[in-house]
């Protein structure tokens, strides 16, 4: 829920700038409103069928015995939504990089040294002098 959040607020601060994204912006904040009510309703009916089991159960079980059991419905399922949400918040392995032709890269890379010696060079000391001043404090 909280990545939709981001997405709709990116898209609210673009179309600010760039009217395409208006009606995108407008969608994106309808969904949002639409998520979240529907959260709140299946919460609600979750709440529903606990109180249904737990009056179903209430006459075989006892006051003590429902309850017991309702608890543990509802732990199952809160433990099998938290397997699934860790699952989901793993990250992925990084599949293995195909390897990269490096000696035609640094044949090219000194090819093109070669011919532009001079801008090289200056983008070289440039570099450094950029490197050098990010460090200091002003």
């Amino acid at each position: 829920m909280g990545s939709l959040l981001n997405l709709a607020l990116s898209a609210l601060s673009a179309s600010t700038r760039n009217s395409g994204f208006a009606s995108f912006t407008g969608r994106m904040a309808v969904a949002l409103l639409v998520a979240g009510f529907g959260a709140l309703l299946a919460a609600g009916g979750l709440g529903c069928a606990a109180a249904a089991l737990w009056n179903a159960l209430l006459p075989p079980l006892g006051p003590v015995g429902a309850p017991l059991v309702v608890a543990g419905v509802t732990l199952t399922l809160a433990g099998a939504l938290a397997l699934v949400a860790s699952s989901l918040m793993r990250r992925a392995r990084p599949r293995p990089v195909e390897m990269l032709d490096t000696d035609g890269l640094l044949g090219e890379a000194s090819r093109y040294v070669n011919e532009h010696k001079g801008a090289a060079l200056l983008a070289a000391a440039l570099a450094g002098v950029i490197a050098g001043n990010s460090g200091r404090r002003r």
